[in-house]
C-alpha cells in the first residue's frame, strides 16, 4: 500500500503533515506546500521519490498533482488521495468546510432543544437574539464553545428565574437563585449572574447595570431585591399602619428597618410633610432634639431606601437630601435626583463646603466619578471638589445643617 510506503521512509513526515494542514484548508487534494531547510533523510527520500537531487539544508516545494503524477508511474497507480490519508493518519480527516457544517448543525440543534424547552412566551425574543447575530449572540457562541452543556444548564436556569420574575411577585436575588441547583447563581460578579443581567436588559429593553448599585436599582424595578435583613435603613419620627414604626416614634427612638419589617407596612407620613435624609448615622443624635422626621441612608441607598421613599412620596412628602461632599457622596445625591427629581438637596453651597472641608486628598480616579453628574444644583460643588480636592464631611457641616432644619421645620 502506498501509505505503507511513505510510513517506512521518515523523510515524508514533515511532508505529509503539511498536505494534511492543507487539506483541512481548501477542503479538497490540491495545492502546494513548501518544506524548508530540508534534512538528510528527508533529502535522501525526497530525492529517490521524485528523481530530482534535494539537497540538504534547501527549501522544498512541491503539490498534491505532483505526487499524485509519480505514484501513477509506480505499483500504486491505482491510490486514492482518501484511502492514502485515512490509512497514513490512521483516522478520518475532517476539512474546515466539514467541520464547519458539523458545527452549524450541532449548535441549531442545540438551540432548537432549548427552545422546545424553554418558557413559549420567551421563543419569539430568544429566536431573534438567534438569528440577528449580534453581540449578545456572539457572547452565546464564546460560551457555546467553551462548554456548551454548561452553557445550556445556565440558560434554561436564567430562563426559568425570568419567567418566576414575570409574576411579579416581591422577592429576593437569594430566592431566585435558589430555582437552580447554585445559591450563589446570581451573586454580582459571576459570569451567571452577569448573563442574566444581559438577557434581562435584553427582554425587557432596558440599558444594561453595571455597578452593583445599577444592578440593586435594576432588580427593584422587579420587585427583586437583593437581602432582606441586612438591606435596612434607619428611621426617626414616622407613623404608619405598622405598630412597630408607632412604637419608636412613641419613644423617639430611631428604628433600624429591614426589608422584612417593611413588608407589612401599607402606609407611611409624617406630622409636617418634610422628610431629612442624610448620608451618614453619626449626624442623628444631634438632630434628634428637633423632632424632625429623619432618615439615615448608611451610605449608598439600597432597595428599601428606594420603597420608602415611594411610599412617603405617595403620601405627599417633601423629601430634603444632605450627604457628604467627595465624589462617592455627590454621586449618591446625583442618583436619588435621577430616581426622585422632586427631592430639594439642601446645604450645597459653596459656604458649605468651606465650613467643613477636611484634610482628606480626593485621587484623580475618585475625581474621575464627578464626570457623570450632570445635575445642576451640584455644579458648585462638582468644582470645588476639582479646584480643592478634598473631601468634606456632613459632621462638620452641622451647624449650616441645623439652621437649615429650623428655618424650614414649620414653614
Amino acid at each position: 500500500m502506498a501509505s505503507q510506503y511513505f510510513k517506512n521512509h521518515k523523510g515524508f513526515d514533515r511532508l505529509f503533515v503539511l498536505l494534511k494542514q492543507k487539506y483541512i484548508s481548501l477542503n479538497r487534494f490540491s495545492g502546494t506546500v513548501l518544506l524548508r531547510n530540508i534534512t538528510e533523510i528527508e533529502s535522501k527520500d525526497l530525492t529517490n521519490f521524485f528523481g530530482d537531487h534535494v539537497p540538504v539544508g534547501s527549501d522544498f516545494k512541491t503539490s498534491f498533482s505532483k505526487i499524485e503524477k509519480k505514484l501513477r508511474e509506480t505499483k500504486f497507480k491505482d491510490f486514492t488521495w482518501e484511502e492514502l490519508f485515512q490509512n497514513y493518519f490512521g483516522d478520518m480527516i475532517v476539512t474546515k468546510e466539514e467541520a464547519k457544517k458539523t458545527f452549524i448543525k450541532d449548535e441549531e440543534l442545540f438551540y432548537r432543544d432549548i427552545l422546545n424547552t424553554m418558557p413559549k412566551q420567551f421563543r419569539p425574543w430568544f429566536s431573534e437574539i438567534l438569528s440577528s447575530r449580534s453581540s449578545l449572540y456572539q457572547l452565546f457562541l464564546k460560551r457555546y464553545k467553551k462548554n456548551k452543556i454548561m452553557f445550556k444548564q445556565e440558560l434554561l436556569n436564567i430562563l426559568l428565574i425570568m419567567d418566576e420574575i414575570t409574576q411579579n411577585i416581591p422577592t429576593s436575588l437569594t430566592m431566585l437563585s435558589s430555582l437552580t441547583s447554585d445559591p450563589h447563581f446570581l451573586d454580582f460578579g459571576l459570569s451567571t449572574s452577569n448573563l442574566f443581567f444581559k438577557l434581562m436588559a435584553n427582554y425587557y429593553k432596558k440599558e444594561e447595570p453595571k455597578t452593583s448599585e445599577q444592578k440593586i436599582h435594576f432588580l427593584s424595578s422587579f420587585n427583586i431585591y437583593v437581602d432582606q435583613l441586612s438591606n435596612f435603613i434607619i428611621l426617626y419620627n414616622f407613623k404608619s399602619d405598622s405598630d412597630l414604626i408607632n412604637v419608636f416614634r412613641r419613644y423617639k427612638q430611631p428604628l433600624n428597618l429591614n426589608l422584612s419589617n417593611f413588608s407589612t407596612i401599607n402606609y407611611l407620613d409624617t406630622d409636617i410633610k418634610k422628610v431629612f435624609v442624610f448620608e451618614n448615622p453619626s449626624i442623628l443624635p444631634v438632630l434628634k432634639k428637633y423632632d424632625v422626621p429623619i432618615i439615615i441612608t448608611y451610605g449608598n441607598p439600597n432597595f428599601i431606601f428606594y420603597k420608602v421613599l415611594e411610599k412617603l412620596i405617595e403620601s405627599h412628602n417633601t423629601i430634603y437630601y444632605n450627604g457628604d461632599f467627595d465624589p462617592e457622596g455627590l454621586l449618591i445625591a446625583h442618583n436619588i435626583l435621577d430616581r426622585f427629581p422632586e427631592t430639594k438637596l439642601f446645604c450645597y453651597k459653596k459656604m458649605d463646603y468651606e465650613d467643613s472641608i477636611s484634610n482628606n486628598y480626593i485621587d484623580e480616579s475618585r475625581l474621575k466619578k464627578l464626570n457623570v453628574i450632570n445635575e445642576p444644583h451640584l455644579e458648585e460643588i462638582v468644582g470645588l471638589l476639582r479646584q480643592y480636592k478634598k473631601s468634606a464631611y456632613q459632621e462638620k457641616n452641622i451647624k449650616n445643617i441645623e439652621k437649615y432644619i429650623k428655618k424650614i421645620k414649620n414653614t
